[in-house]
């Protein structure tokens, strides 16, 4: 079930080049994901920084955003 993505905390730890991300969602549960390397969290990183909102369905392991319209301009 997908949940939408409230908050998320990020860390890096430079000896072992390993990352490791906490989410938190509306219904105040929390998910950890380690670990992710660095391409993976610049990825989602980037994913939170720029969509809104953001989703994250921990049975299949997936973030997802909502559609964008189309501009027809």
């Amino acid at each position: 079930m997908q949940k939408m993505i409230s908050y998320y905390d990020v860390d890096w730890n430079r000896e072992t080049r390993t990352g490791g991300m906490s989410l938190a969602f509306d219904d105040r549960s929390r998910v950890d994901l380690r670990p992710i390397d660095l391409d993976e969290l610049s990825l989602i990183c980037n994913i939170l920084r720029v969509e809104k909102p953001v989703y994250y369905d921990e049975a299949t392991r997936t973030f997802s955003t909502q559609s964008d319209p189309v501009n027809d301009g």
